[in-house]
């Protein structure tokens, strides 16, 4: 892309120039990642861009695209650079620091949501912990009626929380600032119907490995864990029992088919189930606490 701007810079030339320059650079989706940057960088849906494909575009709007390209040709996550990812249907506000959601989350969304349409009104209290971006909290506020409290140890984190909380007109739900279960506050419920995570469960052994997106941008602590992928678990594990309403329930993310090494942490007052995702793979563990006779 030159300094100048000959009259025949349009958003297709763009895409033209784009698509392989994104592809050499060794990125999986070179068509897919240039349209959102175009349409990104001149305020328009994706579908426009094609609509607008003859448009001569200024120097300003070909500034803005360069440093676009250039950010993703680092492999920077697109969702960084756009500041927005879908998930569950909702537009959440992302950036770095704070880890981008994925679509086999939104399972662990529908498994509390499952689990709290058993309980009675009063008993729909749901903790999440590690909460990031918001996003599993949120999404569960927003689709039913309940009393949420989302934990994370990042100061970061919670305030793009309490950003997307405003952005999605989701009013009442409660964050706290700290680890686990420590993060509560004197007022706050002892037990909830409903304890939801997806803590950092890849092994670090297993960092070299990651796509440079995720090794090299998203934030280590919410990928992370000692033990072998185990470290949270563990944590969480210990005070887990104490803090679960009898009847209540709590699910947890996995790492793609960890679910017998999970499994194996908690002991026999709990009954528990495993859920996949689309493709079959165990995404999701499911405790419940075994009554006692």
């Amino acid at each position: 892309m030159e300094d100048k701007v000959p009259e025949s810079w349009t958003p297709l030339r763009i895409l033209q120039w784009a698509v392989p320059f994104l592809a050499q650079k060794g990125l999986s989706n070179p068509r897919l990642d240039a349209e959102v940057l175009v349409a990104h960088a001149l305020g328009i849906k994706r579908l426009q861009v094609y609509l607008q494909y003859d448009r001569p575009l200024d120097k300003e709007e070909l500034a803005r695209m360069r440093c676009l390209f250039q950010r993703r040709a680092q492999h920077e996550p697109i969702q960084y650079i756009t500041g927005i990812r879908e998930f569950y249907g909702l537009a959440f506000y992302v950036a770095p620091g704070v880890l981008i959601p994925r679509p086999e989350t939104e399972l662990l969304v529908e498994r509390a949501l499952t689990h709290l349409k058993t309980l009675p009104e009063e008993k729909r209290l749901v903790l999440d912990l590690g909460t990031g971006s918001g996003c599993i909290a949120l999404a569960i506020a927003k689709t039913l009626s309940c009393r949420v409290w989302g934990v994370d140890r990042s100061e970061k984190a919670l305030e793009l929380a309490v950003s997307n909380a405003t952005k999605l007109e989701v009013p009442g739900v409660i964050w706290r600032l700290g680890s686990w279960f420590d993060a509560l506050k004197a007022e706050d419920p002892t037990r909830f119907g409903v304890i939801v995570s997806n803590p950092p469960y890849i092994p670090f052994e297993e960092k070299q490995g990651l796509a440079p997106e995720v090794r090299d941008f998203e934030p280590p602590e919410a990928l992370f864990a000692e033990n072998k992928g185990l470290g949270a678990y563990q944590e969480i594990q210990k005070d887990l029992m104490d803090h679960l309403d009898p009847d209540g329930a709590a699910f947890f993310e996995l790492e793609a088919n960890g679910y017998d090494k999970v499994r194996g942490l908690f002991g026999t007052e709990w009954e528990m189930s495993p859920y996949s995702d689309l493709q079959g793979i165990t995404r999701v563990l499911g405790l419940f606490p075994r009554q006692k006779s």
